[in-house]
């Protein structure tokens, strides 16, 4: 829907770039690292001048459309000479159509923003990334940018425990572990992602990871229901639709409970499946400054604040400065679980996606 207004990456070679990546603006650019300019209170390598000239940013996002309405909408606040428009589909749909475009030799996208590795590493062995090296990549560890650096970066973590509904789930059976949403008192109430979801990905194979190959398949007699986007996961469950929904983003959780939903988040102590969202310049991009104006704006202190504050959104800032989030929590109070080989994990996702429509009855 259209609004208006596989290089090998390892955790150990993500480690070994910390050097190239804090000489990144000066490798990348020569003489132009020092011709930063400040425009607000962030970094830019921009032209703003030419960004407003070419009067428009085309942004790809996996979030959902009101999310989406508010990252847009605060970027305008910032430059109101640039208009936006988006598409919004989950990251596997979103990818499909950007690469479906590209090899037609259509190219009207400026950013790109993904929420699963894959795609991202793979958009990058095919050229799709624009190597941009933005001032703002300095508040960022070398893990949490791409390989070599300057394709695409870490604009915040979404980390997903289990929830249930209390009306409907009695105390004595509430979950309080992963192997808990197997269950039988569960089965034909249990809710999850659909493979397009980064998300889903990670959970799936974090957990297989944790309990062997037969964990999912245990899950597959519960008859889940997979959705497209957490809304409807939790809209779901507050109604009682569902009793356990297996993939509970924190947050979606938080919005939800903050309305009232009679609903409980759980955060198993084995840790939390994460993904990080992945945003970068588009290669070939139709508005290149206005691209690299709202990279170096999204990954900034102030567009991490829009990122991490509006709960609509309510992704962990990595970077050092940005405080807690609006619950008072920080990313360093949860055991998060990523992946330790990003090329296993990149190249699983063939067998992620057969295993997992098959589990849910697709």
């Amino acid at each position: 829907m259209i609004e208006s207004d596989r290089p090998v990456v390892t955790r150990r070679r993500f480690l070994k770039t910390g050097a190239l990546a804090a000489a990144m603006p000066l490798l990348t650019h020569g003489s132009r690292a020092s011709a930063a300019t400040k425009v607000h209170d962030f970094q830019t390598l921009a032209d703003v001048a030419k960004a407003e000239q070419e009067g428009e940013v085309v942004y790809y996002g996996h979030d959902g459309e009101a999310g989406i309405g508010v990252l847009l909408d605060a970027f305008k606040k910032d430059f109101p000479k640039i208009k936006t428009s988006y598409v919004r589909l989950q990251t596997g749909a979103l990818y499909a159509k950007i690469t479906a475009e590209r090899s037609a030799g259509r190219f009207g996208v400026d950013v790109l923003q993904l929420s699963d590795i894959s795609p991202a590493i793979d958009f990058q062995k095919k050229g799709g990334w624009e190597q941009y090296a933005s001032p703002e990549y300095a508040a960022y560890k070398a893990e949490h940018q791409s390989t070599p650096p300057g394709y695409y970066g870490w604009g915040g973590i979404s980390f997903s425990g289990i929830s249930y509904n209390r009306a409907r789930v009695k105390a004595e059976q509430a979950p309080k572990t992963w192997k808990d949403i197997l269950n039988p008192a569960f089965k034909d109430g249990i809710s999850a992602k659909l493979a397009t979801s980064g998300m889903q990905h990670a959970q799936w194979y974090m957990l297989r990871r944790l309990y062997g190959n037969d964990f999912w398949l245990e899950f597959a007699k519960q008859r889940p229901k997979g959705f497209d986007a957490r809304a409807q996961l939790f809209d779901r469950l507050s109604k009682g639709d569902d009793r356990v929904c297996a993939l509970a983003e924190y947050a979606g959780y938080t919005l939800f409970a903050e309305k009232g939903a009679d609903i409980e988040f759980v955060a198993p102590a084995d840790g939390l499946p994460a993904i990080s969202l992945y945003i970068g310049v588009v290669n070939r991009a139709p508005h290149p400054e206005a691209a690299k104006l709202f990279v170096d704006w999204a990954l900034s202190r102030r567009g991490q604040q829009v990122y991490q504050n509006q709960k609509i959104l309510l992704y962990g800032s990595l970077r050092a400065d940005a405080g807690p989030m609006p619950t008072g929590k920080r990313l360093s109070d949860f055991k998060l679980l990523f992946p330790s080989d990003w090329n296993d994990f990149a190249a699983s996702h063939p067998v992620f996606v057969k295993e997992w429509n098959s589990i849910m009855g697709l």
